[in-house]
This record gives C-alpha cells, structure tokens and sequence, in this order.
C-alpha cells in the first residue's frame, strides 16, 4: 500500500475525546478517529490536554498508518472508523 495521507486533522468533541481525520484511499476519503485514550495506551502516558493529545498522534503517526492498514483489512465504516489500541499492534 502507498504511503497513506494524513489530513484534515482536528479536534471534534461531538464525536469523542480525540483526533479526527481523513484519509483518500482509492480516490475516497475515510473518515477515522482515534481517542485521548487510545493515543495514551499507544504511548504509555497520561495526555492531560489537547496539545498534548495532537503532539502524540505527530509523534506516533507512523503507528496511526499501521493502524489504518489493519483496519482496512477488515473494511472501513460509512461513517466512522474508530482506531483502537488492538490495530496499533
């Protein structure tokens, strides 16, 4: 798979307490999110608030794409697909 494109990063709290954002795969745009406590457990540390939350998902992005690609082995969501800690290993 080519190297994934990370956009449209932001903070959405109508959705949760983390990160969304979108990814075109095949000339269509997925829609994931990743949770405050998802991104904690990836990397074993408290993130007490958004700056913090977005400073770790920079750092861990490589591990987001993994992510994206073991979850794209199982199919995508219509709306949203939530990335949980099991699709970092």
């Amino acid at each position: 798979m080519t190297d994934l494109a990370i956009e449209n990063i932001r903070i959405d709290p109508e959705i949760g307490d983390g990160i969304l954002f979108t990814v075109d795969i095949d000339t269509v745009a997925h829609r994931f999110f990743v949770s405050r406590e998802t991104l904690g457990e990836v990397e074993r540390t408290l993130l007490t608030d958004n700056h913090d939350m977005i400073a770790s998902f920079e750092r861990q992005i490589a591990k987001v794409r993994r992510a994206i690609s073991n979850t794209l082995k199982f199919g995508t969501s219509h709306n949203i697909t939530f990335l949980k800690t099991a699709f970092f290993s």
